[in-house]
């Protein structure tokens, strides 16, 4: 039945005029923000910590009518991102061209003169399936670290969606052979470092609080010394978007761990940058924090 679902949707967002998709897509998001009441409650705790923390930081002051109605604005950008990636196929070079100002790719191309290959760390934020899509559409050889799913028919279908315009996808807890293989052809490997998936995290400062990240990005780049940089596909308005790099990070440190433990927490920082900048694109459903303790 899952299965049947996913094909439904990816059939009406290949064939439906976009202006009913986005509504359609809408609808169903209005429909989870009224009925779901544990999701919103872990959403309104997120975006509450990144409201004070920019506070803190930024002086931006925030009520809670200004958190309702950006957690209510997140609701409905996944809705449109879910339009967004079942239209996936209909992307080509010249889509990009059109609706995807592209900034700084030459820090990217600064670390693959190297040859060593570059870990793209990313969020959820904005669209980051799309975001692999524009980028091999630009040319990089990217391969992108996905959860795999519990239906086999579903993941298949992700997976041909995302190998269709060039993405190579990299399966969590997949042979480490298969990253080494990506960077030896000085590929560019996307990996989402906001929330903990199946691996132990590392402890840093993010949006003022003490949180587990993931390891794995920063792992991948110090034992194989490939570049480390972040990237987002952000929406700007309606159908067009902003694919952006930042400057690569250097890993600090005596010894593996030391290093590792550098990358992760000069990560957070770009993770925040980003994120203090959209909050109501931060699509990240699940919970970061468990209590108010600033230690």
């Amino acid at each position: 039945m899952e299965y049947l679902l996913y094909r439904f949707f990816c059939f009406l967002g290949m064939h439906l005029p976009d202006w009913l998709a986005y509504f359609i897509g809408n609808m169903i998001a209005e429909l989870r923000y009224y009925f779901c009441p544990k999701l919103k409650k872990v959403i309104t705790n997120n975006i509450r910590q990144v409201f004070i923390y920019r506070q803190e930081t930024q002086n931006v002051e925030f009520d809670e009518k200004m958190l309702k109605r950006t957690v209510k604005r997140i609701y409905k950008n996944f809705g449109i991102y879910m339009v967004e990636f079942f239209q996936i196929p209909k992307w080509t070079k010249e889509m990009v061209e059109k609706k995807v100002e592209v900034v700084n790719t030459h820090y990217l191309d600064h670390v693959l003169k190297n040859s060593k290959g570059a870990i793209v760390l990313t969020a959820h934020l904005g669209n980051w399936e799309l975001a692999g899509v524009v980028t091999s559409l630009l040319g990089y050889n990217l391969s992108a670290v996905a959860l795999p799913f519990k239906n086999e028919k579903i993941a298949l279908m992700f997976v041909r969606r995302r190998k269709s315009k060039g993405v190579n996808v990299i399966l969590t807890g997949a042979n480490p052979k298969e990253y080494l293989r990506a960077l030896r052809k000085n590929g560019v490997i996307a990996i989402l470092g906001d929330r903990l998936f199946t691996e132990k995290g590392i402890s840093v400062k993010f949006m003022g609080r003490q949180t587990l990240l993931p390891r794995g990005p920063a792992t991948l780049a110090v034992k194989w010394n490939a570049g480390y940089l972040a990237g987002f596909l952000i929406r700007k308005k309606k159908g067009r978007y902003m694919l952006v790099f930042d400057s690569p990070m250097q890993a600090k440190g005596s010894d593996e761990q030391e290093k590792i433990y550098s990358l992760v927490q000069q990560g957070a920082r770009y993770l925040e940058k980003y994120i203090l900048q959209y909050p109501d694109q931060w699509l990240n459903f699940s919970q970061m924090w468990t209590n108010r303790s600033n230690t």
